[in-house]
Order: C-alpha cells, then sequence, then structure tokens
C-alpha cells in the first residue's frame, strides 16, 4: 500500500469536497428522506446531549422533507421541534436512520492499515 502524494491530493481536491457534500436517499416508515452529512461540531454537539441525540440528528441532517415545516410541524402536533422525528418515525427506526447517518459520513467506517517493516541499519 503505497502512500498518497502531495500532488494526487491536490489533483483530486475537488472529488473530496465533492464526496463530502454529498447528499443521500434513506427508506423510512413514512417515505424517502434525503440526508446531508453531519459536520464533525454538529456531531460533537448531538453526542453531547444527555436525550434525544438520534432525533436532533435526523431532524437536522434531513433536508427533504423539510421537517421544520410550520404546516407540517403543526398537523403532527410538536411543541419541540425534533418532535417531527418521533411522530414521523417508528422508535427502533430513529436509531437506525441516525446510524445511517453517521455511516454515510463515515463515522463506524473500516480503514485498512499496515504495519511498515521495521528498517534495519
Amino acid at each position: 500500500m503505497a502512500a498518497v502524494s502531495i500532488e494526487e491530493l491536490i489533483n483530486e481536491k475537488e472529488a473530496i469536497e465533492a464526496r463530502k457534500k454529498r447528499q443521500y436517499d434513506v427508506e423510512t416508515s413514512a417515505g424517502t428522506f434525503t440526508m446531508r452529512p453531519p459536520s464533525k461540531s454538529f456531531v460533537a454537539e448531538a453526542m453531547g446531549l444527555s436525550e434525544g441525540s438520534d432525533e436532533y440528528l435526523v431532524y437536522h441532517c434531513t433536508v427533504s422533507p423539510d421537517l421544520s415545516d410550520k404546516k407540517l410541524q403543526d398537523a403532527y402536533g410538536c411543541v419541540e421541534p425534533t418532535d417531527i422525528v418521533d411522530r414521523l418515525l417508528d422508535p427502533g427506526e430513529i436509531s437506525a436512520v441516525a446510524k445511517k447517518i453517521m455511516q454515510c459520513a463515515g463515522y463506524g467506517k473500516d480503514v485498512r492499515a499496515e504495519l511498515h517493516e521495521e528498517v534495519k541499519n
């Protein structure tokens, strides 16, 4: 396994940046949701919550449908904006969707590594 060169990283800059901004569709019991990957700081914020971190993650990473839509929130009787996640998705599904969001952002990704051979003098 050869190390990537600086030149390769520079040449791949646009592709790398585009990959980090990809949106993806997640099938839920309520239909297909389009999601965006969370930023590192957002993940830290969500994981710091004492409860509701999965709902918070799903709510803020959903691009479509617009879960913050006032008519949608009112139709489901939401008190807090993130309540819509509980109203639309099954309880076990919320954590599965949150996990999928994290996986699509690269968290929990299996990374290949090789030990360098010792250099003998």
